[in-house]
């Protein structure tokens, strides 16, 4: 008689119902086996981080052309923050640790102290600033980790704020949050839905800073009025977190010092401005930023009518092994599109006029043509 599928899945059934001895140790040893590989890979979580005794290593952000702009609207980050590992969630400069490169990031997190920083790259048209904004978090975490990429090494979002130049108000905002991005419009824009959806309108504090949200543990932005958001933010930026614990991230004051907040589940921080196009475009542009030992990887090629970059690093360079996906992960600072396909990554940080122009419908006065283009330099 053959017997099938089903029947060896009843006689299985029937096996385990009766307790039979030799099936049990075949199932329950491994289980137990991957049960302690699993606690002790978790024991340094038992514990918060704590800031260290080392002072922060990273050399002085450098200042561009554009950036009185790139401050006058640098957004209001409204970061959620896990109590039991709050110090993770607090956004660092990426070379806190006196040099960049990514694969040591994870074990210098425990020595030196952290700075809040923003990196910022600015163009301008007749018509609009775009300003990409950069987050960087030395570690993605999680309190309890199965290791399935649910923590690496590095961890980097952007997100971009659109200026209309005519009335000086922000018009647009772009997030990005693990791989995949929203926009947001406001209502007088004159931007609607084109092959990518407009998810909304977006809040804006002081007419100026558009209005955030960060995730705990695996950082990725929102719109802090976006249906993910665990932030809730009145027009004047007083704001509650959800789920209780989290703290405001807003541009440093003229004068202000920037330094590692006491604790990251409450309160606010003031950050620092650091031009990515002059520390890290010729670095990049030079071939000195991408590749293993370094501080990105993973690259794509750029080309447009504007610029030819052979080298788009899509993420952070990383040796910690933390799943089936690879070792480097983070988002770099020119990995910017609506997606993450190759031909297109990098178009949102090199041509974000036009991007936005084939993917968007915008009534508005439009124009493509830079001034002072940097990146062909």
């Amino acid at each position: 008689m053959i017997r099938g599928p089903l029947y060896r899945i009843a006689s299985l059934t029937r096996i385990l119902a009766t307790g039979h001895r030799p099936l049990i140790p075949v199932l329950l040893y491994p289980a137990c086996a991957i049960l302690i590989v699993l606690l002790l890979s978790n024991l340094d979580k038992l514990s918060s981080p704590r800031a260290p005794d080392l002072e922060n290593r990273g050399a002085p952000p450098v200042e561009d052309g554009l950036r009185a702009i790139a401050a006058e609207y640098a957004p209001f980050i409204y970061h959620a923050s896990n109590p039991r590992g709050a110090r993770q969630d607090i956004i660092s400069n990426i070379d806190f640790d006196g040099d960049l490169r990514g694969n040591n990031n994870w074990e210098n997190f425990d020595t030196y102290r952290l700075k809040p920083t923003v990196y910022y790259a600015a163009l301008e048209t007749p018509t609009h600033y775009f300003i990409s904004y950069h987050l960087f978090h030395p570690r993605d975490w999680n309190p309890f980790t199965v290791w399935m990429n649910d923590t690496h090494e590095n961890d980097g979002e952007n997100l971009q704020v659109v200026v209309r130049k005519s009335d000086g108000l922000p018009v647009l905002l772009w997030t990005q949050a693990h791989y995949k991005s929203r926009v947001y419009a406001r209502a007088d824009s004159g931007i609607t839905d084109g092959s990518v959806r407009v998810a909304g309108d977006f809040i804006v504090i002081n007419g100026r800073h558009a209005a955030v949200f960060v995730e705990a543990e695996g950082h990725g932005i929102y719109g802090a009025s976006d249906g993910d958001s665990g932030v809730i933010v009145a027009e004047d930026g007083a704001h509650r977190f959800r789920q209780g614990s989290g703290m405001l991230f807003r541009p440093a004051r003229a004068g202000e010092q920037v330094e590692e907040p006491a604790m990251a589940t409450s309160g606010e921080a003031a950050y620092q401005l650091d031009s990515i196009t002059l520390k890290l475009w010729p670095l990049l542009r030079g071939g000195l930023l991408t590749g293993d030992g370094k501080l990105l990887d993973g690259s794509y090629g750029y080309r447009d009518e504007l610029v030819s970059i052979e080298e788009v690093p899509r993420y952070y360079d990383g040796d910690r092994v933390s799943g089936p996906l690879g070792r480097d992960r983070g988002i770099s600072p020119f990995a910017l599109d609506f997606g993450f396909e190759r031909g297109t990554l990098g178009a949102l940080f090199f041509n974000p006029a036009k991007r936005y122009s084939e993917s968007l419908k915008i009534a508005d006065e439009w124009s493509l043509d830079y001034l002072d283009y940097p990146f062909t330099k």
